[in-house]
């Protein structure tokens, strides 16, 4: 019985949650070099060259495939360049974070669509996730790295 009720409210709880915190329905916010703003939905992102890889983080339990667009190709898209200086990445909370666009790869990091082939719900870590593939070179593993893996990403902005 209480199983049944849990269950029952759980569903309720989450099938009243905005349209925003649904996987896939909320959209990511990038201002570009010309300072408009292009706002990209998940069918957006899949639509542009994707990277995957394997790795562990400090924040979940063993190893899992993330996979999404690497941010240096988010960035060529919207036309900026490696001299631009730096973006700002602005979770949902308002967390921020500063990285110099001249320590983005070419594949690293991604901003994660799915891990293990599933969209992220907002309560866990989602919709949108800068990831770096941690286990595969220990630059990745620094605490600047580690601040810059921001979760529940929102925006993106060129910073002037």
């Amino acid at each position: 019985m209480l199983k049944a009720l849990t269950t029952a409210l759980t569903i309720s709880c989450l099938s009243g949650l905005p349209a925003a915190a649904q996987p896939g329905s909320m959209a990511l916010s990038v201002t570009g070099p010309d300072r408009s703003v292009t706002m990209l939905d998940l069918a957006a992102l899949d639509a542009m060259p994707q990277e995957s890889f394997v790795t562990g983080t400090i924040w979940t339990d063993g190893d899992a495939r993330f996979s999404g667009v690497p941010l240096a190709t988010l960035l060529e898209r919207l036309g900026v360049e490696a001299e631009a200086g730096t973006i700002e990445l602005v979770a949902l909370n308002d967390y921020r974070v500063e990285i110099p666009i001249e320590e983005i790869d070419d594949s690293a990091p991604i901003v994660a669509t799915r891990i293990d082939g599933e969209t992220v719900p907002v309560r866990e870590m989602g919709p949108y996730w800068v990831v770096y593939p941690y286990d595969l070179d220990p630059r990745y593993r620094t605490e600047a790295t580690f601040a810059r893996s921001i979760w529940q990403l929102a925006q993106v902005n060129l910073v002037p």
